[in-house]
């Protein structure tokens, strides 16, 4: 009688549990997908405005007050006949650019020019009413720019003269009035005193 060999048929569901315990203990040890989630913003206020640096205020233009005076009242013709019998008064005359009368133009004050028949040179004459804080900017101006004369009348009448391009040119503060004189004619201070005292007595 012929022997059998015993076929070992045990072994493969050892295999096949040994191979799926395997592949169990390997999923638990791959490492949990990495966290994708996105921050949440910071909150930030409202923009502040920027601030807008304010201008420097500019400076008011001076403006005359009325002067209720012509100007054959300022200077009548008996005055400027007895300083030159030889000069006739200019309806439409313009005072030069950059000259004290032109600067009384520009305030709206009187301007008067009277000019030489023979020579044709002008002799300019103006005023300006203004209040006590423009005067005294305009008294201190002149003692810089100008010397003082004490003889084109009593205190409290200031006076000063100075000679600018050949042309002399006399400054009169005699209460709230402002009176400035220029001509080449006027070669020092005393050359300007007759029609000086005579503007300052029609204003008086």
């Amino acid at each position: 009688m012929a022997s059998t060999i015993a076929r070992p048929r045990a072994l493969r569901p050892l295999a096949v549990a040994t191979a799926i315990l395997g592949s169990v203990l390997l999923a638990g040890c791959t490492p949990a997908p990495a966290s994708t989630a996105t921050p949440a913003p910071s909150e930030t206020g409202p923009a502040l405005p920027s601030a807008t640096p304010e201008p420097a205020p500019s400076a008011s233009p001076v403006v005359s007050q009325p002067v209720e005076i012509t100007c054959d009242e300022l200077l009548t013709p008996n005055d400027m006949y007895e300083f030159n019998p030889n000069v006739s008064l200019m309806p439409d005359g313009t005072p030069k650019s950059g000259t004290a009368a032109s600067e009384i133009a520009a305030m709206n004050g009187l301007t008067c020019q009277w000019v030489n028949n023979t020579s044709n040179t002008t002799i300019d004459v103006a005023v300006a009413k203004l209040s006590e804080d423009e005067l005294t900017d305009l008294k201190n101006r002149a003692v810089t720019e100008s010397q003082q004369v004490p003889t084109y009348a009593a205190p409290p009448v200031e006076g000063y003269f100075t000679v600018v391009e050949n042309e002399g040119e006399a400054q009169v503060f005699s209460g709230s009035y402002w009176v400035t004189l220029r001509a080449v004619d006027f070669v020092e201070p005393g050359d300007a005193e007759q029609l000086a005292e005579a503007a300052i007595a029609h204003l008086s």
